[in-house]
């Protein structure tokens, strides 16, 4: 009876968390799930110090925001993770806590985003991967993240010129090396079968190694502009993908500002709405301390 009653109570509390986070962003099983961390832990490690970086950045932003001095410890921060970069993808809401408490929708919005590149990599770079298997798996991926309440829409009119290399230069070239490098990979892996993946992926490691804060145009980060080989076979999934990494720069040049008073949180809050709503997300939820 007791064991019984011990059951019934951790089902309990299991039921209770889940009700508790309904929209963590669990990907759907498949045989691929971290195949690049398998395959290519390299590549993947270099993948999670970005993905940390991009994390850092939006929290550093949204509780000070970034004038040159932050730009120049940002960017050194960086530099450490690249120099050392961490074997396992950050847990975004430890990353970034305020960004996930009071920016609920862009926190969740810029997540799932997140889990979908890494499952769109993690397809591509699979052992049993082919172009048919491939699409298969990339078009249950993007429908299932298409049913999501945080899932972005295409705005009805074209985003303003981004300003971050003014704003956040030193940053900026290093995060937009980054994004880039998750396209470039994506076109290593979608022009190569599973047995030239290594070879392509390690001269694409060595080239971002080399010019990771070399001076690029926000537009490079997007498969469009640095992955033709992967939009022309994937081209819903990478028109998605873009339009995650044009919401982060968006999101990004709109905290930058920060909010060191009452009205400039304000106005800060309600840049931060302004995008949420080119993208079709709720705005409840946005409002800083």
């Amino acid at each position: 009876m007791r064991r019984r009653g011990l059951v019934a109570g951790v089902l309990f509390l299991a039921a209770a968390g889940a009700a508790a986070q309904p929209e963590e962003p669990f990907r759907p099983k498949g045989a691929y799930d971290n195949s690049v961390h398998r395959f290519h832990p390299d590549l993947d490690t270099r993948f999670n110090a970005v993905r940390y970086g991009r994390w850092k950045a939006l929290q550093i932003a949204w509780t000070s925001g970034i004038d040159p001095r932050l730009d120049r410890e940002f960017s050194a921060y960086l530099l450490v993770l690249l120099a050392d970069p961490p074997r396992f993808a950050p847990e975004a809401d430890r990353v970034a806590p305020a960004l996930a408490r009071e920016a609920v929708p862009v926190f969740r919005a810029l997540r799932w985003g997140q889990t979908l590149e890494q499952q769109f990599l993690d397809i591509l770079a699979s052992a049993d991967s082919s172009p048919s298997l491939s699409r298969e798996r990339a078009e249950r991926a993007l429908r299932l993240y298409r049913r999501e309440r945080y899932a972005l829409s295409e705005p009805a009119e074209p985003a303003p010129p981004t300003e971050l290399l003014d704003l956040a230069p030193i940053s900026a070239r290093i995060l937009i090396s980054g994004s880039r490098l998750f396209a470039v990979a994506a076109a290593d892996f979608a022009t190569s079968d599973f047995a030239q993946q290594r070879w392509k992926v390690k001269k694409t490691i060595e080239d971002f190694d080399r010019s990771y804060s070399a001076e690029r145009s926000p537009r490079e980060s997007w498969y469009q502009i640095s992955a033709p080989p992967a939009v022309s076979s994937y081209p819903a999934m990478t028109e998605a993908l873009d339009r995650v990494a044009r919401f982060r720069a968006e999101v990004f040049e709109a905290l930058i500002p920060g909010g060191a008073t009452r009205e400039a949180r304000q106005r800060r809050d309600e840049r931060l709405r302004a995008v949420a709503r080119r993208y079709g997300l709720p705005v409840e939820g946005i409002v800083g301390p």
